[in-house]
């Protein structure tokens, strides 16, 4: 098994999206198959020295980054083992990159429905955090379309987890007694009381074990969609065409650009209308089979102009996606938003300071109002960003320090707003886990008792405590 302990080699391993500093790592681990997966974790666990998982590095929380000990790079496990077209699944090794499968799958009509937004990331890397993308509002997440994982253990053994909804799960170890909230959640330890165990290694961040192969559910390439990009001169018009567009059946993604969103995307996009002050991201799928320019699509393209401009929208000034390369350059606009929030973060020398907040549908009014009165009420001088998936009611409010004393700030507003989604019934991380930087927000979300069972199943799974160490709970609260 290849191993580098160059640090100029494992220099690119120690950054992710977070712009978490410090961290330091001894060497890398390349295994090149399951058998050089277990005897990695077998050498750490038998020296008690930290191992961490890395997977695209495209994370937000600093999660497959280490403070220490050794990595584990998935790159070799790069395999598409098997495309069942007739059935429907795919078996695939955790190093395989979504852009990757999606365009094996494209060439034979099928699809990887949850599509999370960066492409370059793993597959290995979306199980860990049960990622999702703007098509989530249709498909769901990660979690939803995984049938069966493989997974190594410290110790060497390996799991094959198949989802089974007889399964006796109960027999297997004792079930966590805190309560996911209703909503999309990526946040700490799955617990369920129908759960399968497979569902537990779901978004346990590389805590548990390492996932050494994949099997997920596919569907048949969508039939023609359309996209528009539609500009709303207030945040309360979009409210008001989000509330009617959910009460459609063919839309796949809705997300929301406030303002200083838009003014961010405006150095790539001077055609951004100057009056705008909001918009939308939305997709359709025309579900006849006649395309956009026939009966069908022009039905569909009526109905949503009429729905759109009843709600505000200027229709002269919307973007409209008809063929693959406008749909693609909508996507770019779309996709482009996180990464110019990175460079603020950067530019500015700060860790990633966001929220990744959902709450339940019949909640999300409360939620909003109170973001934008704390934000306007506290943080006249912070500059902040409101964007997301705002059709399964999950807004990123990122605020971006421009001096080290704004941080104080900005950390007590995302502890705030918290607090207010936990007395909603929402979650404090809706799809990038915690890893990190979040496990404050995840304490006052489970408590005392709630950190402690997730300890205890961690325990129960690296006895020795070596994998992951400080993603979803400090290390000292291993001890």
């Amino acid at each position: 098994m290849l191993k580098k302990t160059d640090q100029s080699a494992i220099k690119s391993y120690l950054e992710d999206s977070s712009n978490l500093k410090g961290c330091f790592a001894e060497g890398v681990y390349f295994p090149d198959n399951e058998k050089e997966i277990g005897e990695a974790l077998k050498e750490c666990a038998s020296k008690q020295v930290p191992i961490t998982v890395s997977a695209g590095c495209t994370g937000t929380t600093g999660g497959c980054i280490p403070y220490g000990g050794w990595l584990l790079g998935t790159e070799k496990l790069n395999k598409i083992i098997t495309i069942d077209e007739k059935k429907k699944f795919a078996i695939i090794q955790p190093g395989v990159s979504l852009r990757n499968f999606q365009g094996q799958l494209q060439g034979r009509g099928l699809f990887y429905p949850p599509d999370p937004t960066e492409t370059s990331a793993f597959l290995g890397g979306n199980v860990a955090t049960n990622a999702s993308g703007s098509r989530s509002y249709r498909f769901g997440s990660t979690r939803d379309w995984v049938r069966r994982l493989k997974v190594v253990l410290t110790n060497g053994e390996v799991l094959e987890l198949i989802r089974n909804p007889k399964s006796e799960i109960r027999n297997k170890f004792e079930l966590p007694k805190y309560k996911m909230p209703n909503v999309k959640s990526s946040a700490g330890y799955y617990s369920s009381p129908n759960m399968d165990l497979i569902d537990l290694f779901i978004g346990s961040e590389g805590t548990l074990g390492v996932v050494s192969e994949i099997e997920v559910g596919l569907i048949p390439k969508m039939f023609d969609t359309f996209d528009i990009i539609a500009f709303f001169p207030s945040e309360e018009k979009v409210i008001q065409f989000v509330e009617s567009a959910k009460k459609q059946k063919d839309v796949l993604t809705l997300e929301y650009f406030d303002r200083n969103s838009l003014e961010l995307l405006r150095s790539d996009h001077p055609n951004i209308p100057q009056d705008a002050g909001s918009a939308i991201y939305l997709e359709t799928e025309l579900t006849g089979t006649t395309g956009i320019t026939g009966s069908t699509g022009s039905t569909s393209l009526d109905k949503w102009a009429a729905i759109l401009e009843s709600n505000g929208a200027n229709l002269e000034t919307s973007w409209l996606g008809m063929n693959e390369k406008q749909k693609a350059e909508l996507k770019e606009f779309r996709h482009s938003m996180p990464e110019h929030l990175n460079e603020e973060f950067r530019k500015h020398n700060t860790v990633k300071l966001a929220t990744d907040i959902a709450v339940p549908d019949d909640r999300f009014r409360e939620m909003l109002d109170y973001y934008n009165t704390r934000l306007a009420s506290r943080s006249t001088h912070l500059f902040f960003v409101k964007f997301g998936h705002i059709g399964q009611s999950h807004l990123h409010v990122n605020l971006v320090p421009r001096t080290q004393e704004d941080i104080p700030l900005a950390k007590e507003l995302i502890m705030l707003f918290v607090k207010k989604a936990i007395s909603l019934g929402g979650t404090c991380s809706a799809e990038h886990g915690i890893g990190k930087i979040k496990y404050p927000y995840l304490h006052e979300m489970f408590g005392d008792s709630g950190i402690a069972e997730m300890i205890r199943i961690k325990k129960l799974f690296d006895p020795a405590c070596v994998l992951g160490l400080g993603n979803i709970f400090p290390a000292d609260r291993l001890k």
